[in-house]
């Protein structure tokens, strides 16, 4: 029996995996692997302890439970490494298999060996934590097999769904790729191994008819951002943010979103790998333990499941599919209206191709061309809408045809995280209340708006905006009517958060530079797939604790720095300028 594992560190004459010296992988493994991976190895075979109990129900103390000892090693039974079996029901892994199955230990390592299983309630039912359209989350254990403690703690065993469809399934195994990918960063959740085997006694009795035995062992926090802030899973520890006041909301507001944005930019820097799916739910959060002073918050971005990875050498992603998932609310309008049809005129030879009908949805480089019922497909280079003629990476290759229906494929690539990022700030501070997509229809005349002009930036976009507000804020006419401000500014609401107060500008200005990917000073033009404009988004947020009165270098530890250098400000744009220049535009400074 095989495991999914990730490849292990080589050895000096294997120079196929460059990149594992850096730590040992896994294989899960049974006694009768052993002992047959032994045999045929001509190896003395290995003698096994009688099998322990399985560990205890949820709620037990471990070490007050019997053990029984372990026979000590005699004669052949030395050439092996001495392991306790993994408990009845459980999995066990050891650090010296590879997923072929064959012992390679490192010279100068060590070998240590790990059991995981289901945790069962008071009537012997395994504990369900979380439940998504093709993958169950339940509880599980941990057990550190050569412990002399009996170390255990919990993990999340997430399993896949049996009757779920192919893309479905394959989601769940890109999942374990992609999250094997990403791992190494504070802010990522860790992944302690992944697996597909035929032990029917690791998954419990009652859930073997429902589920697959593909899974991944994760670390387990206390329950997800969305989760914190509407208090659906444990009485008593909903946090909300409309009850702060927007200068304690911000920082609290930040404690969420610079771990996530770090997170982000190691993915789409490092490793180039996109999440496309960046939302509250897809947010982990563990709390810190009231009794300790010093315990943080910790902060993890999970779900890989519609993640896109693509280098020269390989490109993963569900797009493959005709289908890019992500959630309304925070998903970029690329994912939303991914697909676009138009009857066209193609000419064999041509790279050109004549289109009839209007579109409100820009066609920009690294789209996908093709035609309905046909297999090629074509990389757009650009768009004339004025000529109405969509340009070709290359020349079409079928025969010439008239009045054909053709699909345009957006991109969806690293601006679709920047954009779900700034919908996600856009709702943390408005108090987990407002729309993110009411704010950008809002956006969306503006972002039409294509004269190369001066004024046509963010910047001048925003200062007017909040000077019109302004103006609705000064001092009612004498005898006129009181109106409430949610009414008064009822135009502008989109900038209030839900108590009914402004949003701060400078936090508005880093929402729209996200959402708005089209002017010369936002974050990223939404085309451009190999964007670095996450970097500039994570400076601007720790510029926010400068503007709000605390040092980025006094910023708790969880958030994750990289380094120890001080932080360089970007050059050509200073947030604290823009705040000064708001101020006069605005009249409330000289």
């Amino acid at each position: 029996m095989q495991r999914n594992a990730p490849p292990l560190p080589p050895t000096p004459n294997d120079p196929s995996d460059r990149d594992s010296d850096r730590e040992m992988a896994t294989a899960i493994t049974t006694q009768e692997e052993l002992i047959a991976q032994a045999a045929a190895n001509n190896q003395p075979i290995p003698r096994f302890a009688p099998r322990a109990s399985a560990p205890p129900p949820y709620g037990s103390n471990p070490h007050q439970l019997s053990r029984t000892p372990t026979p000590p090693p005699s004669g052949a039974a030395l050439a092996a490494p001495h392991m306790m079996p993994p408990p009845s029901g459980s999995v066990g892994m050891r650090s010296d298999f590879h997923a072929g199955g064959a012992a390679r230990q490192r010279v100068g390592s060590v070998m240590r060996s790990r059991s995981y299983s289901f945790v069962l309630d008071a009537m012997g039912q395994p504990v369900e934590i979380g439940s998504g359209r093709f993958a169950k989350a339940y509880l599980g254990e941990e057990r550190w097999l050569e412990s002399k403690t009996d170390f255990r703690r919990h993990i999340v065993i997430k399993i896949l769904q049996k009757g779920v469809s192919e893309e479905d399934a394959l989601r769940f195994q890109m999942e374990k790729e992609l999250l094997e990918r990403v791992q190494g960063h504070p802010n990522i959740i860790r992944l302690f191994a992944s697996g597909e085997g035929n032990d029917d006694e690791f998954i419990p009795a009652i859930i073997r008819d429902s589920v697959e035995s593909e899974f991944m062992i994760l670390e387990k926090l206390d329950m997800s951002l969305e989760e914190r802030l509407k208090g659906s899973r444990i009485q008593g520890q909903k946090e909300d943010l409309l009850l702060l006041p927007m200068h304690e909301r911000m920082f609290r507001v930040l404690d969420y979103m610079i771990p996530i944005a770090s997170a982000i930019e190691y993915a789409h820097l490092v490793r180039n790998i996109c999440h496309r799916d960046i939302k509250p739910a897809n947010v982990l959060v563990g709390l810190p333990d009231p009794n300790l002073r010093g315990s943080t918050l910790e902060v993890r971005l999970a779900d890989f499941n519609v993640a896109k990875l693509h280098d020269g050498d390989v490109s993963i992603q569900m797009t493959q599919l005709k289908m890019v998932p992500g959630t309304l609310f925070f998903q970029s309008p690329e994912q939303e209206t991914n697909v676009i049809e138009l009857l066209v005129n193609v000419l064999s030879g041509s790279p050109e191709v004549e289109f009839f009908e209007d579109f409100y949805i820009q066609i920009s480089k690294n789209d996908t061309f093709s035609l309905f019922n046909r297999g090629d497909q074509y990389a757009v280079l650009y768009a004339d809408r004025t000529r109405k003629r969509i340009m070709l990476g290359k020349p079409y290759r079928g025969p010439t045809e008239t009045n054909v229906r053709a699909r345009i494929q957006k991109s969806v690539s690293r601006p679709a995280d920047i954009y779900s990022l700034g919908a996600m700030f856009y709702y943390l501070i408005s108090g987990s209340y407002a729309n993110p997509k009411t704010l950008y229809d809002t956006f969306h005349k503006f972002i039409e708006y294509e004269r190369n002009e001066e004024t046509n930036t963010i910047e001048s976009y925003l200062a007017h905006e909040y000077s019109v507000i302004n103006s609705l804020r000064a001092p009612k006419a004498e005898g006129g009517a009181d109106v409430a401000p949610a009414d008064r500014f009822f135009t502008f609401k989109h900038y209030l958060d839900g108590n009914g107060e402004l949003i701060d500008p400078h936090v508005m200005k880093i929402i729209a530079k996200c959402m708005i990917r089209s002017k010369p000073d936002s974050y990223c033009q939404a085309q451009d797939v190999e964007t670095r404009g996450i970097s500039d988004l994570v400076n601007d947020l720790i510029e926010l604790y400068t503007l709000f009165g605390v040092h980025p270098a006094a910023r708790p530890p969880h958030l994750g720095r990289s380094g120890s250098a001080p932080m360089k400000p970007r050059s050509g744009f200073n947030l604290g300028e823009w705040f000064n220049s708001m101020l006069v535009k605005l009249g409330l400074r000289k």
